[in-house]
Parts: structure tokens; sequence; C-alpha cells
């Protein structure tokens, strides 16, 4: 039960990393704002939730729920890789690195920059498009047939 717990815990927190950085875009790139906002949401509070985490245990806490699952295994393959950070075991599974704590720290907290810029970024064009009165593209005014010139 210990291994099947810890892989589902490794495979949850995989996915929500991936999410986290593969979602980004979204916050420069705003074709579906409704998205992009529960993205917004979601970002600000993983970042959130990983720091306080990081703060408290020193590592985020599905990593140590996970080591903790994998040391209830019977036939855990190396005690020592379950104590080590998730992002280190990612990285040796699926490019044979092993990247150091300090590179993975820059790598997040450049990743937060980025998402910190984009929540920001997202927010000011928000604030002028309302300011503006220009909520979305539907209310934009359109011509009714092609070469016609929409007054707006």
């Amino acid at each position: 039960m210990g291994a099947f717990l810890g892989a589902t815990i490794d495979f949850i927190h995989a996915f929500l990393m991936a999410a986290w950085v593969i979602g980004i875009p979204l916050l420069f790139w705003h074709r579906w704002p409704r998205l992009t906002q529960i993205y917004a949401i979601y970002a600000i509070g993983f970042i959130a939730i990983n720091q306080l985490s990081d703060v408290i245990l020193g590592e985020c806490f599905l990593t140590t729920l996970a080591g903790l699952a994998w040391e209830q295994a019977p036939l855990t393959a190396s005690p020592s890789l379950s104590r080590e950070w998730f992002t280190v075991r990612i990285a040796e599974a699926i490019f044979q690195l092993t990247p150091s704590h300090r590179a993975i720290k820059l790598v997040s907290e450049g990743l937060i920059l980025l998402t910190a810029v984009g929540v920001a970024y997202r927010g000011f064009v928000r604030h002028r498009v309302h300011a503006r009165g220009m909520l979305s593209r539907a209310s934009w005014p359109r011509a009714k047939h092609p070469g016609q010139e929409c007054k707006p």
C-alpha cells in the first residue's frame, strides 16, 4: 500500500507542477479569459502553499507525504532516493540528471517571478480594458458586410 500511495502522491505532485508551468503562457495570452482567471488563482495558491510548506517543512508537503508513504513500502528499491526532493527524483527518472537543490531553488524562483509578472500583467491589461469600457471582443462593434467600416 505504501508504494501505491507514494506513487499516487508523486503523480499528483507531477501533475500539479506541470499544470503550473504549462499554464504560465495563459497569463500573457488572453484568448480564454475565464481559463486565464482560473489559472491565475491556481498559480497564486500553488505558489503560496509551496512557499509556506518550504518555510515549515523545508520542502514541499507533497514530497514529505510521498517520502513517508515510500518508507512504508516493504520493497523500496532505494531508501536514500525516497528522502530526496520530488523535483530531484523526477529529473533523475525523466532526464537521468541529478540537479542540485540550489539549481532547483533558482529555477523555481525564476518560475515564481515569471508567474508574478504574468499575474501583474494580466491585472494591468484587464484594468486597462475595463477603464476603456471594452469588456470583451464580443462587445466590440463589427462591420455588417466585408469592406464596410465599423464606427465605435
